[in-house]
C-alpha cells in the first residue's frame, strides 16, 4: 500500500475543519453565545439568526438584532438589520471586541469598538448618518435630534487621567435640542428650555499631552433658533475630577425664541450672562471639575 502524503493529509484535515465551520449548527449555540457575550461585555444581544464570518477578522454575523449597551447608571438601546460582533486586536494590540450595525432601523450605520490593556480602555465610534432620535442620552431620558457623523479614537487611561490620549470628531446635520424642563434647586426655581433648532453642529476635540484641546466648537447660524460656540481647553489631572476646566461658551438665541413670553422664565435664568450684544449670552467656567460638581454654574463674562 502506497504512503499516504503529508499534504494529502493536510487538505482532507483543512476540509473537515471548513465543513464543520460552514455546517456546524451554530444557530443551536445561539442562546448560549449571547450569554457569554453579556458576561464578558455588558452588551445584550437579541436576535432571529446568527452565523460565523470568516473574512478579516473572526467573528459572527446576526441578523435582525436588538442591543443593550451599557451607559453608566442607563442603557442605549439599538436595533439593525443585521449587526457583525468581532473579537480582534485594536491598535497597540489591546485585544477588543467591536460591533458594527448596518442600517440601523432608526437610520444609519455605525462602528463601536472596547477593549482593555490594564488601566488602559481603547474606544473607537464611527457613524455614518446616524440619526440621533434613535438614541435616548444617559442621564437626560430624551433623543437629540439630527445625523450623526463621528470620528473617535481614544485610548483612556483610567490609572493616570492625564496620559489618556486620541481625538474626537462630531459632526451633526440638522441639530435640534429637545424642549426640557430643569428642576434643580442649584440652579434656581424650575425653568424650562424651549425646543431649539440649531442647524448644524461640528465639534473637534484633541486629547493630547495632558490636555484636552476645543479644535473647533461650532453650533447653527444667525438664521437658527440659537447659534454659538464653546472655546477653552481642560487640563487633565490624575484622575478625571482633578481636571481643570477654562471654557468659554457663547450663545445668541434669534428674535423667535427672544420674543416669545413662554420663555421668559428660561431667559430670566440667563440673565446674568447677557452682553451688550443683542440676544447674546456669555459664560466661562474655571475649576476643577470636582468643584463643578459641587457648584456647576459659570461666571459671567463681558
Amino acid at each position: 500500500m502506497a504512503k499516504v502524503k503529508k499534504s494529502t493529509v493536510f487538505i482532507c484535515l483543512g476540509v473537515f475543519l471548513a465543513g464543520l465551520l460552514f455546517f456546524f449548527p451554530l444557530q443551536n449555540l445561539k442562546g448560549l453565545i449571547f450569554q457569554k457575550i453579556f458576561e464578558s461585555t455588558g452588551v445584550l444581544i437579541v436576535a432571529e439568526e446568527i452565523h460565523p464570518i470568516f473574512f478579516g477578522w473572526p467573528g459572527i454575523g446576526i441578523k435582525n438584532v436588538n442591543v443593550t449597551l451599557p451607559a453608566g447608571g442607563s442603557d442605549i438601546e439599538l436595533a439593525s438589520r443585521s449587526m457583525t460582533f468581532r473579537v480582534r486586536l485594536s491598535s497597540a494590540f489591546i485585544p477588543s471586541v467591536s460591533l458594527a450595525f448596518d442600517e440601523l432601523k432608526g437610520g444609519g450605520d455605525l462602528f463601536l469598538l472596547f477593549g482593555q490593556s490594564g488601566a488602559v480602555t481603547r474606544i473607537v465610534a464611527e457613524s455614518d448618518k446616524l440619526n440621533l432620535g434613535q438614541i435616548v442620552i444617559p442621564g437626560l431620558g430624551r433623543s437629540l435630534g439630527g445625523l450623526l457623523e463621528s470620528d473617535v479614537s481614544l485610548k483612556y487611561n483610567d490609572a493616570i487621567f492625564s496620559e489618556t490620549s486620541g481625538r474626537m470628531n462630531l459632526a451633526v446635520a440638522n441639530f435640534k435640542f429637545p424642549a426640557t424642563s430643569v428642576n434643580n434647586p442649584m440652579l434656581g426655581p424650575p425653568f424650562q428650555i424651549p425646543e431649539l433648532n440649531a442647524g448644524n453642529l461640528d465639534v473637534k476635540l484633541k486629547f493630547q499631552d495632558g490636555v484636552i484641546s476645543v479644535s473647533s466648537f461650532k453650533l447653527g447660524t444667525p438664521q437658527t433658533d440659537v447659534s454659538g460656540g464653546i472655546s477653552g481647553e481642560m487640563k487633565m489631572g490624575a484622575n478625571i475630577f482633578e481636571s481643570q476646566i477654562n471654557l468659554t461658551l457663547k450663545l445668541v438665541f434669534s428674535p423667535k425664541i427672544q420674543d416669545n413670553p413662554e420663555y421668559k422664565t428660561f431667559l430670566d435664568f440667563l440673565g446674568a450672562y447677557r452682553t451688550s450684544k443683542s440676544g447674546e449670552y456669555a459664560m466661562n467656567w474655571n475649576a476643577s471639575l470636582q468643584q463643578l460638581m459641587s457648584n456647576p454654574l459659570p461666571s459671567p463674562l463681558r
